[in-house]
């Protein structure tokens, strides 16, 4: 089944965004934990976890518009589509001097085996946390 994550990407921003003005949209993917990473957190949790949701790194870009005299960068990344339907969203904000955030949204595609016409996509919000502070 082959997704078009530009037309998901355009449903989050029309339900969750409407107000924001990006300049980037793009499709991410997440790196691997690091065995130190994998080490620490079985001695502090007890679990060995298999991916983390911090780190990722720009795999396509769907739409790049050029420079404008505004200070403000923003950017909307998606992550691939899980099984059961869940996916993220990194929006990334820089003004000034590099200055900005880095938040995680959590969405979950309702329906998702049954539904696949994007127009009629019921897209929820699970999640938000703010992943980094420049």
């Amino acid at each position: 089944m082959s997704l078009d994550y530009h037309l998901i990407l355009k449903k989050v921003v029309e339900y969750y965004f409407l107000n924001s003005e990006f300049k980037s949209f793009g499709k991410l993917e997440w790196c691997l934990p690091t065995e130190k990473e994998i080490k620490k957190t079985f001695e502090k949790r007890g679990i060995k976890i298999l991916r983390q949701r911090i780190k990722y790194f720009k795999t396509e870009e769907f739409q790049n518009q050029p420079k404008t005299n505004s200070s403000d960068y923003r950017q909307l990344l998606i992550s691939e589509i899980e099984d059961d339907g869940v996916f993220y969203c990194i929006y990334d904000y820089r003004t000034i001097g590099r200055m900005g955030q880095k938040t995680r949204y959590k969405f979950r595609i309702e329906d998702f085996q049954q539904s696949m016409n994007l127009s009629d996509l019921n897209i929820k919000l699970l999640d938000k946390r703010m992943i980094m502070i420049r």
